[in-house]
């Protein structure tokens, strides 16, 4: 009887154990969607992208260039003839890239190898490029910088907006409908292809806007302290959402015209409805701020701090 009475004690311990796992707990190897990559340097990685589900690069602090074959496997290093902060990058087709960086720096590549400078004509940092085809691309940054170029770089103009702070994020819907977002809430809108930008606002919405993506007509933007706004009319008009965390978010891409991830602070969240829920999407790190975000196919790829880099197989 004795022995009887330790055995129910021990099993009913188990079960309350059990059912005491909280939601926030580490997820077992079987739960984890986006795990851990050695990407071989302990740089910022700022920017990210892949021009399909194998190659890859990734750019950050002191003139890092990443690039993979394999899916993200194993990196080697380019030269990018540059020690500046490299923030962003953005692959037009399988060999056309550009990157922009600090004090105007903007770098392009015909071959995905060999990087060579462009005159941007201006000495403020960019922070986001976007291409709407291989030559006509647009560049925003600091003191609300805004760059247009419809021969893949060779010449950069400036155009006028009413903006002054930063703008980290814009995407081009085609060559003439873009939407760029910025500091303090700042959204700006054009349809002439640059020419003139159109402010819009959001009511209750005044944090930093960091990245901005969409999936047709549909899109989303996401900001400091957790914030996500969302479109279904390109960008004329845009409604907060519940985010359900409040950690900063730097990037947001859409995967397909439903599911779409955002990245920040410690956290990596999903929608599975083109932005209109999110919930946490398990990972195998515990900290530290990821910046940059990339997906082709299922395929998802994170990057931050200390060369931090996670890997999704879309599961």
């Amino acid at each position: 009887m004795k022995r009887l009475t330790l055995l129910l004690i021990f099993v009913s311990t188990l079960a309350l154990s059990h059912c005491s796992k909280k939601s926030d707990d580490p997820a077992s190897s079987n739960d984890i969607q986006w795990k851990k990559q050695a990407s071989g340097t302990t740089e910022v990685l700022l920017g990210v992208s892949f021009t399909d589900e194998n190659k890859g690069y990734a750019v950050g602090t002191n003139g890092i260039i990443k690039v993979t074959s394999d899916a993200g496997t194993t990196w080697t290093t380019q030269a990018s003839g540059s020690t500046r902060f490299l923030r962003d990058v953005y692959f037009s087709n399988a060999t056309t890239g550009t990157i922009v960086g600090e004090a105007g720096l903007i770098l392009r590549t015909t071959d995905g190898t060999n990087w060579v400078a462009q005159t941007s004509g201006t000495t403020e940092h960019l922070v986001h490029v976007h291409f709407s085809t291989a030559n006509v691309g647009l560049a925003v940054g600091q003191s609300g910088v805004i760059l247009k170029t419809i021969n893949g770089g060779t010449i950069w103009t400036p155009q006028t907006s009413s903006a002054t702070g930063e703008l980290p994020g814009v995407y081009m819907l085609n060559d003439n409908i873009a939407v760029a977002v910025g500091f303090g809430g700042k959204i700006l809108r054009t349809s002439d292809g640059g020419s003139t930008w159109s402010t819009i606002s959001v009511a209750g919405l005044f944090a930093d806007i960091r990245s901005v993506h969409f999936s047709g007509d549909t899109g989303v933007a996401v900001s400091i302290g957790g914030k996500i706004i969302r479109t279904t009319d390109g960008g004329q008009t845009w409604s907060l959402v519940a985010s359900g965390t409040t950690n900063d978010l730097y990037a947001v891409k859409f995967v397909d015209a439903t599911t779409v991830y955002a990245v920040g602070t410690g956290k990596i969240i999903v929608s599975k409805d083109a932005g209109l829920t999110w919930s946490d999407s398990k990972t195998d790190f515990f900290g530290g701020d990821l910046y940059g975000l990339a997906v082709q196919g299922t395929k998802g790829w994170a990057t931050g701090q200390s060369g931090l880099l996670l890997h999704s197989e879309g599961n």
